[in-house]
């Protein structure tokens, strides 16, 4: 029986949750629903079951990721991730298209036309007992994000690595912690966002103008989570890694960053992406 493939729905994300505890994902359920809001799915089904999924974002007319694709252990060796990744693939033929690849999975995105660009360092630690006092840059001004600043936001979130995101960026300003810090003039130097997510919580995504204004915005969503599981995806080129395995955030993965397309160039001076939302949907 040929298998089939379709639209993710809802319906299934019950199933797409089993497959990442199988390969000890820490994605929960909320995870599942909140990846599916943002984006659009597609999974593999024959005789009824699934076997496999993945999810593509769309960032403005341009720029798009791919993340959480997954086949089943059993189902391994069909070609059954190439042909998820082609299925998305064809939406979205003139984007630049980012993705985070797992050694397993660095060989296939090649064939398809990814080339590495970088690393992404995933730190955490189910005990965070180091919580950093805030240092707040002279001339600077740490508050809570408002409903208000997500156009702001939105526009510096684009300028650090390319993407548009009006809806992720309303979403975390109105249903999770996010903090920003701006100068005399209000002109916002960095935000930062902390979610439940996984095994305990994530800080990200971090967008800051420079590592002393990224490291004040974690330190404050730090407060308060002495003893808690924390987690912070960061780009290995940046200078936060080193500060976070200071406060006992050890690096546990190093997935590599790929582009099929124009991978992003920041401007000098800009904003920078110290913080990855996820390292699926980046």
């Amino acid at each position: 029986m040929t298998a089939i493939f379709r639209a993710m729905t809802a319906q299934d994300l019950e199933h797409c949750y089993r497959m990442t505890q199988q390969l000890k994902w820490p994605h929960r359920p909320e995870d599942w629903q909140q990846a599916l809001a943002l984006g659009e799915g597609v999974v593999i089904e024959e005789r009824g079951k699934l076997l496999g999924s993945a999810i593509l974002w769309r960032w403005g007319e341009r720029a798009a990721t791919i993340g959480l694709v997954i086949v089943d252990n059993q189902q391994q060796g069909r070609g059954l991730g190439k042909q998820l990744m082609l299925t998305l693939l064809e939406k979205v033929p003139d984007h630049n298209v980012r993705l985070h690849a797992t050694e397993m999975g660095k060989g296939l995105y090649e064939k398809l036309g990814f080339v590495a660009t970088g690393q992404i360092f995933q730190h955490q630690t189910r005990s965070l007992e180091s919580v950093p006092s805030v240092m707040i840059p002279t001339g600077l001004t740490l508050r809570r994000a408002q409903a208000q600043d997500a156009p702001a936001l939105t526009a510096l979130d684009r300028q650090a690595h390319g993407m548009l995101r009006p809806q992720l960026i309303a979403h975390i300003v109105g249903q999770h912690q996010t903090v920003l810090l701006e100068d005399v003039q209000a002109k916002v130097q960095g935000f930062a966002s902390l979610r439940r997510f996984g095994h305990g919580w994530a800080i990200g995504p971090i967008i800051a103008a420079d590592l002393p204004v990224a490291q004040a915005l974690v330190a404050s969503l730090m407060q308060g989570l002495r003893g808690e599981f924390v987690r912070i995806d960061t780009d290995a080129a940046l200078p936060l890694a080193a500060w976070l395995a200071t406060l006992g955030l050890a690096q546990v993965d190093n997935p590599t960053t790929m582009v099929r397309g124009t991978p992003w160039m920041p401007q000098a001076g800009g904003m920078q992406a110290f913080g990855l939302m996820t390292q699926a949907m980046a």
